[in-house]
């Protein structure tokens, strides 16, 4: 069996010069994130307000320690914004999950990571995403209260971009890209639940940031899953593994594994569900580079089909079993890893 590889270079300073876009796979962060200076984002002329509106953007973050599993996200979807907090107990094996639904204008998304704020703030979440990536430093600042059944929580964390991140700029068609910054770092800080506190320091705590931007299809779908922590022998690991809608997935695709705080770039996947989503996922690849096996613990379903839009979406927490072959051949395990996935369709 042939080794997959796939080019990855320094990333340009801007995503878009003269209209057209940079595509690729990068291993630095873009400075200025330019996507509504594209011509023809979405292959016809088009006022530049409805190319705006066709833009979907959010910024996500997966947070880890011994204790806690939490995912916060900004959703902008141009037709509605939502602000979601989920934090796993990995001792009780239980999801708290949070969320406020808002008018897209209520919702702050930045062009990138250097010098920005990306925020919602609302009566009962409020999430604020410091970016100083000039300063190698991501801020994260939340809170949740006055949900019913649900113990308040708050958190507040610093995290450090000192390692190599995948940034991908990626064809849905000609100079119709999908954006996507993702890094695996370390992180201190403190995560308060009802009267509890967990303290979070570099030695235990991880982080994934998530800035996505992307001229998404009217119909969108992807399959993608999603894991960090520390490894007894590799200390902080983690990956990124997703099967969406990009042309050419051999040469375009965001799957990789951090290690080390390298980024190693990975095949295209499948993700199968032979007995269905709540039962256990496998994702494999054709180099035999990836041999996962995802099984759900708490289930996160929404379905809606109203007309034009339809939503049918699964975002499960759960734990991880199998490996990934590194550079060398060798395998790095990810059993009893706790992670996430999703299976999305949404036309919106």
């Amino acid at each position: 069996m042939n080794s997959y590889q796939r080019q990855v270079l320094p990333a340009p300073v801007e995503i878009v010069s003269d209209g057209r876009c940079a595509m690729g796979t990068y291993n630095s962060p873009i400075q200025n994130v330019n996507l509504t200076e594209l011509k023809r984002p979405l292959g016809f002329a088009a006022p530049s307000a409805w190319n705006r509106f066709r833009l979907k953007e959010w910024q996500a973050y997966q947070i880890s320690n011994e204790d806690w599993f939490i995912c916060l996200a900004v959703y902008n979807t141009k037709s509605l914004g939502t602000a979601i907090i989920m934090a796993f107990n990995k001792q009780e094996q239980k999801m708290y999950q949070y969320e406020q639904k808002a008018p897209a204008w209520k919702i702050n998304s930045p062009k990138g990571l250097f010098g920005t704020h990306c925020y919602y703030h609302g009566r009962k979440i409020t999430i604020d995403f410091n970016n100083q990536l000039e300063n190698n430093l991501l801020n994260i600042e939340f809170k949740a209260v006055g949900f019913n059944g649900l113990p308040d929580l708050s958190g507040k964390f610093a995290a450090f971009h000192t390692t190599e991140p995948i940034v991908i700029v990626q064809p849905f068609s000609d100079n119709r890209p999908l954006y996507s910054h993702k890094a695996l770092m370390p992180t201190q800080g403190s995560f308060t639940f009802g009267e509890s506190e967990s303290l979070f320091s570099k030695n235990n705590g991880c982080v994934i940031v998530d800035d996505h931007k992307g001229y998404y299809p009217y119909a969108m779908q992807y399959d993608w899953v999603t894991t960090l922590g520390f490894h007894d022998q590799h200390g902080m690991v983690g990956f990124n593994l997703t099967d969406n809608q990009i042309q050419d997935p051999e040469r375009y695709n965001e799957n990789c594994l951090w290690l080390n705080g390298k980024m190693l770039p990975l095949p295209p996947v499948k993700i199968d569900r032979p007995q269905g989503v709540e039962r256990s996922w496998i994702i494999t690849d054709k180099y035999q580079q990836v041999n996962l096996t995802f099984t759900p613990v708490e289930g996160v379903p929404v379905k809606l089909n109203v007309g034009l839009a339809k939503v049918d979406y699964h975002g499960p927490t759960g734990e991880f079993s199998g490996y990934i072959l590194d550079a060398d051949g060798n395998k790095i395990t990810f059993d009893h890893f706790i992670g996430m996935g999703e299976k999305k369709y949404v036309r919106l």
